[in-house]
């Protein structure tokens, strides 16, 4: 009888402990469900309805879906293809094969946006640069494109193809971005296609230093959103899928994403790619004064109230700037309706007009504002609309104060009128200060071909060599008729 007992006994207890055992794993289950990421619409999930998750969705402040998908469509795979310039040795030759297929073929490959339905594309310039062919390919189809042309001090290229209907993206104006935007980064990283990261906007346009040595664009937005290789020519897209900039440099040691990525503004991308469109080049706006970001030292130099705005260091004679009575340590406060509150958000207003705008100009002098119209030149210092022809960047254009001369390089068309391979155009002679008012015989428009028999061809390198020259110096100069001449000085220290 009492083995019986025990027996009941046994049986109980190891049904109490069973259930027990079932109720935790039961509830180890449980909480394995319940850690699992719940999706957003929790109806289309059979979940209970949202109301009793308030707050669930805390973790995803912003929902990028909409924005992918109306941006992955307006982005493209580019190949740059090159071929080999050097010559193919015997063993390359028979290791490769009599057919030659891919032999010599060098290939490089970034990311491109659709800009209009009739088959425009914007890229990088250093995307294509170099290429003897380049290829377009778009949702399973390749195209063949066309180089309508490039801006590489911006590092902007334009490419055609021969399609319509294409999925061109929205823009949306950069200037409106701020620092903390969420953005997303659409490219083709490592050969990658339509891929789509999310970030913020960590930083607009910056002077320090260590910017500029690693990306030497004036004007950009950058972004935690990661960019690798391929990326190039990418979008930077809005919460709306609207185009804000196009993806163009990293920093990086590794050459991989590693938290700093740029992209050029929508707002300069626009202006670049019209102009490119029109007229095959960038019509470029100079104010023709020489700006300076406001710190703490220049402020208190300068005795000036705060640090908005941007300080005029220097003034081109008789350009934009002088013309409307502005002068050095003049600070610029306004432009039209825009504040600017640095030289970035000066370089971005003017970066977007034209020359020949005019613009009015909010000044302060002496702790006082004034207001004056501006209108703006190119970069020769008129209005005209220049071609590829009379084209030039602004390193072609260089001004010594020590010898109170602005020099220029020549630009194709005068290459060609005067039939010179080199020479350096004197466009401008300060007549009250400098040494070359002291050379009677140089006048403004004057080409220096030639100093001490060593061609002329880079203004700043011949500036340098001018001033530090000391002896008897020869100049072979060729002027705006197409006569030459040979002036000779002794310099001395």
């Amino acid at each position: 009888m009492k083995s019986k007992i025990v027996i009941v006994l046994i049986a109980f207890i190891g049904g109490i402990a069973g259930a027990f055992t079932y109720q935790k794993l039961s509830n180890t289950t449980t909480i394995t469900e319940v850690v699992r990421e719940i999706p957003t619409n929790f109806q289309q999930a059979n979940y209970e309805p949202a109301e009793r998750y308030e707050g669930a969705s805390a973790a995803l402040p912003v929902d990028f879906r909409l924005a992918a998908e109306k941006s992955v469509s307006s982005v493209v795979y580019i190949k740059n293809i090159q071929r080999s310039r050097r010559s193919m040795s015997f063993m390359e030759y028979f290791n490769r094969g009599r057919s030659g297929s891919n032999s010599g073929i060098a290939i490089g490959s970034g990311s491109g946006v659709i800009y209009s339905k009739d088959g425009y594309i914007i890229t990088n310039h250093h995307v294509i640069e170099g290429a003897d062919a380049i290829e377009v390919q778009h949702e399973k189809r390749t195209y063949t494109a066309k180089l309508v042309g490039t801006d590489p001090s911006m590092d902007i290229a334009v490419l055609k193809i021969d399609a319509d209907n294409l999925p061109a993206i929205d823009l949306a104006p950069s200037r409106d971005v701020r620092v903390g935007d969420w953005v997303l980064a659409v490219g083709n990283p490592f050969n990658l296609t339509s891929t789509v990261t999310a970030g913020i906007v960590s930083a607009i346009g910056s002077d320090s230093k260590a910017i500029r040595e690693n990306f030497p664009i004036k004007l950009y937005i950058q972004t935690d959103a990661a960019i690798n290789p391929g990326n190039s020519g990418g979008a930077l897209v809005n919460t709306e899928g609207e185009l804000i900039g196009i993806n163009t440099s990293i920093i990086s040691r590794t050459g991989s994403y590693a938290g700093y990525g740029f992209a050029v503004p929508s707002d300069v991308v626009e202006k670049i790619v019209e102009d490119l469109k029109k007229y095959k080049v960038v019509q470029k706006a100079y104010t023709g004064a020489e700006v300076i970001e406001i710190d703490e030292k220049v402020a208190q130099e300068e005795k000036l109230r705060n640090l908005d705005g941007v300080l005029i260091q220097s003034i081109r004679r008789n350009g934009a700037a002088d013309k409307a009575g502005l002068e050095s340590g003049d600070v610029i406060r306004k432009i039209g309706s825009e504040p600017i509150s640095s030289k970035s958000s000066f370089e971005e207003v003017i970066n977007a007009m034209s020359p020949g705008d005019d613009i009015r100009v909010q000044y302060e002098r002496n702790r006082r504002l004034y207001e004056t119209n501006l209108t703006l030149e190119n970069i020769l210092g008129n209005t005209d609309i220049l071609s590829s022809d009379n084209s030039l960047d602004e390193d072609d254009i260089y001004f010594s104060g020590y010898l109170g001369a602005e020099f220029r390089a020549l630009t194709e068309s005068e290459r060609e009128s005067l039939r010179l391979r080199y020479g350096v155009k004197v466009s401008k002679i300060d007549k009250e200060k400098g040494f070359f008012r002291k050379l009677d015989d140089i006048e403004e428009g004057d080409i220096i071909v030639a100093v001490n028999r060593k061609y002329a061809n880079n203004p700043e390198a011949l500036a340098n060599y001018i001033e530090q020259y000391y002896g008897r110096i020869y100049f072979e100069i060729v002027d705006k008729n197409g006569r030459q001449r040979t002036e000779t000085y002794r310099f001395s220290r």
